[in-house]
């Protein structure tokens, strides 16, 4: 398969991630979650998204194999071209995805992310609360900090989706790039076969 085509298969799975992770609301239910449990999808959510997306654009850079090799360019340049492209298809649609989501979040969704932040945020306090005192420590938040951290994104953070969707790309097609040229280097021939030395 070509890089563009192996990038946007991971790529789907990269924008099903961001769909679960930025529109957990309309599947959780805060009530009938532990409070650890829901403490810990709030925490997490977005690092193992973003994590999620830069694995994925990795190992569709180790996957892609040039299909059309050109006369007189090494097969190296073609891996770190074809590395880069495919990195980047994941990170576009990761990042529209990501996009999207926060579309619906600030208008079509809005009412069901407060209602969700409304709900979630006393019961992820309270876990937090007892932590807390088995640690002998202060309580670390209120419930309006966490309700303010959960609360939907405005219209104007539509212009930061759009610069992380770009930085992303950008950062994903350098790894992805550098993943080809390291694949060209240490053995990778056309056809997948070994280097002979």
């Amino acid at each position: 398969m070509g890089p563009l085509r192996i990038g946007f298969v991971y790529g789907i799975i990269a924008a099903i991630v961001a769909l679960v992770a930025d529109l957990r609301f309309l599947i959780l239910d805060p009530s009938s979650l532990g409070t650890w449990v829901l403490a810990v999808i709030e925490t997490y959510r977005s690092t193992v998204a973003l994590a999620t997306c830069l694995f994925l654009g990795i190992l569709a850079a180790l996957r892609v194999r040039p299909t059309r090799l050109d006369p007189g360019v090494p097969y190296g340049a073609l891996l770190l071209r074809d590395g880069a492209l495919a990195s980047a298809a994941v990170a576009v649609m990761f990042g529209a995805a990501v996009f999207l989501t926060t579309a619906l979040q600030a208008t079509l969704l809005a009412d069901e992310a407060r209602a969700y932040a409304e709900e979630a945020a006393p019961r992820i306090v309270s876990y937090l609360d007892e932590l807390a005192q088995r640690f002998d420590n202060p309580s670390p938040t209120t419930v309006g900090e966490v309700e303010s951290d959960l609360q939907p994104p405005t219209l104007r953070d539509l212009g930061v989706s759009m610069t992380n969707l770009v930085l992303r790309a950008i950062l994903l097609a350098t790894l992805g790039g550098l993943v080809g040229a390291l694949r060209g280097r240490f053995g990778a021939r056309p056809g997948g076969k070994p280097r002979r030395e």
